[in-house]
């Protein structure tokens, strides 16, 4: 699943010139919850966020001189920040951006790293369009999961597959049986965690109905120890 695949498009967009108020509107119009700032061009130059109006509000109810401190910069940048009606004022720059061939694990990737819920999709140094993480989030879930063949014997090798390429969990340490779709898994790993994380690996394959997770944390740990 690549970003040309999930993204909004047409996005509607604002000149770094124009209002706060109709950033506002489009913000409160629009289902992305954010509106990308264009020049004369079409390129990308900021974005106005739903958390960059917030702000404004809740500065607005704290309205305090500036003081002539070490951090007046700072201040005084807030302060332009909060208080001007200029597009260009309010705006979030620089902008993190994507491409139309970015993943989705890269895009979650960079949601995650930035905290930031909008991601612009640029192609050529144009707008063309928005993911956010709701988009991302509803994606994910349309998409079905790996497919196996059908049938108990095809539902094993395909859980002990993943229990060895994902985890590095194979038999004899632990084995994995399947009966009218529910997996059996018995074995010994070294902590709880990776007993949880043996269950979670059964259960993301598709035809399985159940998993019965009889693996014993500790164990090994525990023999080991004990020579």
């Amino acid at each position: 699943m690549l970003a040309r695949d999930i993204m909004t498009t047409p996005v509607t967009t604002i000149d770094e010139g124009h209002n706060v108020r109709e950033a506002i509107e489009i913000v409160n119009a629009s289902k992305v919850g954010a509106v990308p700032v264009v020049d004369g061009e079409g390129r990308l130059t900021g974005i106005v966020t739903e958390g960059d109006l917030l702000r404004r509000v809740a500065s607005s109810w704290a309205r305090r001189a500036v003081p002539h401190t070490r951090d007046r910069e700072d201040a005084l940048a807030d302060y332009v920040k909060a208080r001007s009606w200029r597009v260009k004022d309010v705006m979030s720059t620089p902008v993190v951006s994507t491409t139309r061939t970015a993943t989705a694990s890269q895009l979650a990737e960079l949601l995650q790293a930035h905290d930031i819920k909008h991601l612009p999709v640029v192609e050529n140094g144009r707008l063309a369009g928005m993911i956010s993480r709701r988009d991302l989030m509803r994606a994910l879930l349309d998409v079905p999961r790996q497919c196996t063949a059908s049938g108990d014997e095809a539902i094993g090798t395909a859980v002990r597959c993943r229990l060895e390429s994902e985890l590095e969990i194979a038999a004899p340490m632990v084995r994995a049986t399947v009966l009218n779709g529910i997996v059996t898994l018995k074995g010994e790993v070294e902590t709880e965690l990776e007993r949880a994380a043996a269950r979670v690996a059964a259960e993301s394959v598709r035809g399985v109905g159940g998993v019965a997770n009889k693996i014993t944390p500790g164990l090994r740990m525990m023999s080991s120890l004990k020579r």
